[in-house]
């Protein structure tokens, strides 16, 4: 069937022309959608390669990139600024639609703009950050695929107990200005006791941040751990964060596989691939003419442990049997 350009279309090419490939404006017959992408991590970032399943589920929907999609991406997104910045040159180039991963990213195009679809990927508490209206009907033009919920704060305080028995307090590295933390804190915080557990705060807003004095000072007691936040930062900072608690010789929690999988303790919670594969249907239904607002917010479907013993072991910890036993990967 041959599509024709629409008026949309053709503005939209004729105001980005110097923008976008000349191949992407060349197809004869064919209409070519534009997809933006705002990735949180930098693109050497092995993490980064998520955005292949995006690519993977687009083309099981007859999307291909070089006929009838072009997608434009801008790496390294989870700094606020930069990600402030990619977001005005994304939203110039006129895309159909942009997926966000992040809180920073759809922080920025929220107050960028209200009237172009937003897919987002892995944030956290969209309604209570005011992204969307509710989970099952968004409203305006944003909607996708949230993180956690609330809960998930004292499923990592128990597997942390869990790994280290005599722990006695937690620290939790994160941002405060990240809105959507506030309740998996929270709830952290209010089921600490429960386990014996005191809860400290690490503030960690920028790279310049002394991190690693931080971390040295919860060190200085015995029975420290560490909670660490799954903020952007956290993320492109991992190896700071893994060098300051081996030196303190502090058991850590993380929200992701790749920590673990990259030095970390230990991880537990959602396949973020699976998310940005899902993430290829909404954009899929959003160019071809439904609206964000009737698409509800999707909750993660898969959960994981990973338990790095390297790690471990540098930490003198004994990993129970029965822990060993319930973990979806054990990195030797």
């Amino acid at each position: 069937m041959t599509v024709t350009i629409g008026r949309r279309e053709l503005l939209a090419a004729l105001g980005g022309a110097a923008a976008w490939p000349l191949t992407a404006r060349a197809q004869q017959g064919v209409a070519v959608r534009r997809i933006g992408v705002l990735m949180a991590y930098a693109e050497g970032d092995p993490e980064a390669q998520a955005i292949g399943a995006v690519r993977q589920g687009l083309r099981e929907l007859g999307w291909t990139e070089g006929h009838n999609l072009q997608m434009e991406i801008r790496w390294g997104t989870g700094d606020p600024d930069r990600a402030r910045t990619f977001t005005t040159e994304l939203i110039s180039l006129a895309p159909d639609v942009i997926v966000a991963h992040g809180t920073p990213a759809l922080g920025a195009l929220h107050g960028a703009t209200r009237t172009l679809p937003v897919v987002f990927v892995s944030v956290i508490d969209p309604v209570g950050a005011g992204y969307v209206e509710s989970l099952a009907r968004p409203g305006g033009s944003i909607t996708g695929f949230s993180t956690f919920e609330p809960e998930i704060g004292g499923k990592w305080l128990e597997l942390l107990k869990e790994i280290a028995p005599g722990l006695r307090r937690v620290a939790g590295i994160l941002d405060p200005s990240f809105r959507g933390f506030a309740g998996v804190w929270g709830a952290i915080e209010n089921m600490a006791p429960r386990f014996g557990l005191e809860v400290k705060n690490i503030y960690f807003h920028a790279p310049t941040d002394d991190l690693e004095s931080a971390v040295a000072r919860i060190a200085q007691e015995p029975g420290g751990g560490l909670i660490v936040l799954p903020t952007a930062l956290n993320a492109v900072e991992r190896n700071r964060i893994f060098s300051s608690a081996a030196g303190g010789r502090l058991p850590a929690m993380y929200a992701f596989r790749f920590y673990a999988t990259d030095g970390g303790l230990m991880s537990y919670g959602i396949d973020t691939i699976d998310l940005f594969r899902r993430s290829a249907s909404y954009v899929d239904r959003i160019l071809r003419g439904e609206k964000p607002a009737d698409l509800p917010v999707q909750a993660p479907t898969k959960f994981e442990m990973v338990i790095n013993l390297k790690t471990a072991r540098a930490l003198g910890l004994d990993v129970p049997p029965t822990l060993l036993a319930r973990a979806d990967e054990v990195i030797e």
